[in-house]
């Protein structure tokens, strides 16, 4: 007698990143004060459990669950009040930490200036805005990845999808040229082609 067998799927494959800027960002929110994070994917539970034992607020905005699906193909006016929009209510507290994640590889230089022109004044001088960069591969998966905290120094994504795009492979210099309230600080190159960006809120002139 003939015995069906089911084909098996292909496990996904796991991606993980050792971050030295953002585990450098992340410790130095210290415990002298409390701190407010923006985090521009959603909610995540590595994010949360890093983050809980400090005092800490984190404010999520979810623009990433848009992009790789139409978001970067908005008109400017629709783009600007979707983001004000995910924006949440401030109360009297300034951010001390924007987690861009992936995001900025899904958007235009014009989209990425809206958003942080939105932020600027929400953050307090000296406040850090840390990204992932897709920089050498000229490819890049067509949604963005959901990279999610391990460790203070670590991030872990699951990839599901083989579809792939062209990647816009933004240097510094482009990103801190739209992003005129910060001023780029370090550079780190990453494994598999990535870079981490970390860029600190200048003072106000």
């Amino acid at each position: 007698m003939a015995t069906a067998t089911a084909e098996r799927m292909p496990e996904p494959e796991r991606l993980e990143l050792r971050v030295p800027l953002f585990e450098s960002a992340i410790t130095a929110l210290d415990d002298e004060r409390r701190h407010v994070v923006l985090d521009l994917g959603v909610v995540r539970s590595g994010t949360v459990s890093l983050l809980n034992g400090l005092r800490c607020r984190l404010d999520v905005m979810a623009l990433t669950a848009g992009a790789g699906s139409g978001l970067e193909g908005l008109e400017p006016e629709e783009f600007s009040a979707l983001v004000q929009a995910a924006v949440p209510p401030a109360g009297d507290e300034s951010v001390d930490l924007v987690l861009c994640w992936n995001l900025f590889n899904y958007l235009s230089i014009d989209q990425i200036g809206r958003v942080v022109a939105e932020l600027t004044p929400r953050c307090r001088p000296g406040a850090r805005l840390h990204a992932l960069i897709e920089y050498s591969a000229r490819t890049m998966p067509a949604a963005p990845l959901s990279f999610s905290p391990a460790g203070p120094g670590t991030l872990e994504a699951v990839v599901t999808d083989d579809e792939q795009v062209p990647a816009p492979r933004y240097s510094a210099r482009d990103l801190e040229q739209c992003m005129p309230g910060f001023a780029h600080e370090r550079t780190m190159l990453l494994g598999g082609g990535m870079q981490e960006y970390l860029f600190r809120r200048q003072q106000d002139s």
